[in-house]
């Protein structure tokens, strides 16, 4: 729940930094953003080909990591996955 604080006080402000901006994409993407902050977050993508950049980006990353299948993922690479759960969440 520290995310929708964080929408909150992105609330009361103008969308007007990239690192505002960037701290609301996964919102934006799950369609979690009020009326208000999506707007702002729209405006800033108006005015910020960087903003934009990275959003495409971070969009093709997800259609990438949802296109693997568990055998493609390294061996090594599921034990440093499966020992950071372990670590981390119990």
């Amino acid at each position: 729940m520290a995310k929708k604080a964080q929408v909150g006080r992105v609330n009361s402000k103008k969308v007007d930094t990239c690192k505002q901006a960037t701290s609301l994409i996964l919102d934006h993407l799950t369609g979690e953003l009020d009326s208000k902050t999506a707007r702002l977050f729209e405006e800033h993508l108006m005015i910020c080909p960087d903003c934009v950049a990275f959003l495409n980006s971070y969009k093709e990353t997800i259609k990438f990591t949802r296109s693997l299948s568990y055998e493609d993922i390294p061996s090594e690479m599921k034990k440093r996955i499966r020992r950071f759960l372990r670590d981390n969440i119990g």
